[in-house]
């Protein structure tokens, strides 16, 4: 049986969420993630934590080029 906890754990890194944070999100129990760990990760919740590492990445661009603009 594939064991798929460290992409999970890369996901989630990716994303700055914990699993607690992602059960609420989903409104699921905690155990179900964990479950994810052994019997694989549901494609849907792969595109949601992709989509939200994304957003943070473009967040943080935002961020960086306000703080440019107020130096001008």
């Amino acid at each position: 049986m594939q064991d798929f906890t460290a992409e999970l754990n890369a996901l989630l890194a990716q994303a700055n969420l914990t699993r607690a944070e992602l059960a609420r999100i989903f409104q699921i129990a905690p155990r179900n993630i964990s479950r994810w760990n052994t019997h694989g990760i549901p494609k849907y919740a792969i595109a949601y934590l992709q989509l939200k590492a994304e957003n943070n990445h473009l967040h943080e661009q935002i961020q960086a080029y306000k703080v440019i603009i107020k130096a001008e």
